[in-house]
């Protein structure tokens, strides 16, 4: 029997999930996105995630993959997801991988972005997926000067929480930007290799200190010198974080035909490459 490999490119709120991965209790985007293939499919798939994104977080492009020996195409998997997925739930990219593929294994880093509302309290369009608070003494430059401290390599143990167990406590961020929109959010952008447990929400809630005036930049520069998690750190809530893209070596790209474009939502989304006229 020959198994193809099939990638998923998704988009989900994950407001009423607690995460992605498969529990005995409790419904997950794993569980129901398995139990939504094996209705079509006609057989049990198992899929594999490019990282386990916690309850409440958000996702604008994961990345997933499984094994089928069925022979529909592409298109109609795409379809039948689509037409049987809760609406909090969406496959936007269906693509025949090549064995070798795993999400998780293969990738070479992540971006996320979590967003925060400087409009307190938030439109209510907005309050699902957003950090909000009263900006009146927020300081954005203080919070720029963290930025350039925090990339690099580092032991970002300062900022993780135990909850998971990481082999090494040294990452690398690529890039780390804050982005302000005219409608009043912020974009805290980051972009890394990998990242440890709860890493991207607590460097969120660290910088928000900063800019409240709760913490310096150089407080900031302490916890990556001499890391530990016993100093207090601030975990911002999971509303507010998104998975944006996964990144891949040359050779297979789960993205392709696919662009993210800013509509002026909380947050950018993939969408299908418009053809030229």
């Amino acid at each position: 029997m020959i198994y193809r490999n099939i990638s998923l490119v998704l988009e989900y709120d994950g407001s009423n999930y607690q995460g992605w991965q498969r529990q005995r209790q409790g419904r997950t985007i794993q569980g129901v996105l398995e139990e939504t293939g094996k209705r079509f499919l006609g057989e049990e798939i198992s899929l594999c995630a490019s990282g386990r994104t916690d309850a409440g977080v958000h996702a604008a492009g994961q990345v997933a993959s499984f094994f089928t020996s069925s022979s529909l195409s592409v298109e109609v998997m795409k379809k039948a997801f689509n037409a049987l997925l809760p609406p909090d739930i969406r496959v936007i990219n269906v693509l025949e991988a090549p064995s070798s593929f795993h999400p998780r294994k293969t990738a070479t880093g992540k971006s996320y972005v979590y967003v925060f509302s400087l409009v307190h309290p938030p439109p209510v369009f907005w309050k699902p997926f957003v950090y909000s608070f009263s900006s009146s003494n927020f300081d954005l430059d203080r919070v720029r000067e963290c930025l350039s401290l925090l990339e690099g390599a580092h032991d970002f143990t300062s900022f993780s929480s135990s909850g998971k167990v990481d082999f090494s406590p040294v990452r690398t961020i690529h890039s780390l930007e804050i982005e302000e929109k005219k409608s009043g959010l912020l974009r805290l952008w980051v972009e890394g290799e990998g990242f440890l447990y709860n890493m991207v929400r607590i460097i969120a809630g660290e910088l928000w200190k900063v800019g409240m005036g709760k913490k310096s930049p150089s407080e900031i520069k302490l916890m990556l010198e001499k890391p530990s998690r016993s100093l207090g750190r601030l975990t911002l809530p999971s509303r507010g974080l998104f998975l944006i893209q996964v990144f891949y070596p040359l050779g297979f790209n789960p993205y392709q035909n696919l662009e993210l474009i800013d509509q002026g939502w909380v947050t950018p989304l993939w969408q299908e490459k418009t053809l030229p006229h």
